[in-house]
C-alpha cells in the first residue's frame, strides 16, 4: 500500500473502515434536552482552559435520536453539554457523549473530536411521554421523562453512575 492510498482511506483499518467518507448528513434528529443546575465549582472543573462558565450554573444533557445519519446508520446518543465562555464569546463544551454504535463512536473522536464513549442511550415516545435513559456498564445511570400531556419533566440518577456523570449531577 502506498502512502496516497492510505491518506486517500476514509478510516481505518484500510481492509474495514469504521465509517466511510464523508459528507454526512443528519436527518430528522429527535432531540430531549434538560438544563439543570449544578455545582460551580463542578463546572469549573470539567471545563478546559481557557474555557470557563458562563456564570449560569447550569449544564445540558442531551438524548438525541439519529434516525437517518449517511455513514452512520441509525442510532442514539447522549451527553452533557456545558455553557461556557472563550473570552467575550458564548460556547458550549461537550463534555461527554454516550452512543450505541460503534461507528459513530469511532468518528465523532477522529473526524470532530467529540468525547464519546459506548453505552446504552434511549430516546422514546412511551404512550404520552417522551422517555430518555442511558445506561451505562449495566447501570441505568439516568433517565428523564417529559409528559407531554401536562408539560412536566422530571429526572433521576443513580449514586452508582460513573464519575464526571455524578459530579455534574443535579441539585
Amino acid at each position: 500500500m502506498k502512502r496516497e492510498d492510505v491518506l486517500a482511506l476514509p478510516s481505518m483499518p484500510a481492509a474495514s473502515p469504521s465509517y466511510p467518507r464523508g459528507p454526512y448528513r443528519f436527518i430528522d434528529r429527535e432531540y430531549l434536552i434538560i438544563t439543570y443546575e449544578t455545582d460551580a465549582d463542578a463546572l469549573r472543573d470539567a471545563l478546559p482552559e481557557p474555557l470557563q462558565p458562563d456564570g449560569s450554573n447550569t449544564a445540558l444533557f442531551e438524548f438525541i435520536r439519529m434516525p437517518d445519519s449517511s455513514g452512520f446508520g441509525d442510532y442514539t446518543e447522549s451527553g452533557v453539554v456545558i455553557p461556557a465562555r472563550l473570552g467575550d464569546e458564548q460556547v458550549n463544551f461537550t463534555a461527554q457523549m454516550y452512543l450505541d454504535d460503534e461507528p459513530p463512536i469511532a468518528g465523532g473522536r477522529e473526524i470532530w473530536g467529540f468525547p464519546k464513549k459506548h453505552a446504552r442511550p434511549w430516546l422514546s415516545v412511551v404512550q404520552d411521554t417522551l422517555t430518555g435513559t442511558l445506561e451505562y456498564a449495566s447501570v441505568q445511570a439516568l433517565s428523564a421523562r417529559w409528559d407531554t400531556s401536562i408539560s412536566i419533566c422530571s429526572t433521576t440518577s443513580k449514586a452508582d453512575v460513573p464519575a464526571p456523570l455524578r459530579r455534574l449531577s443535579t441539585r
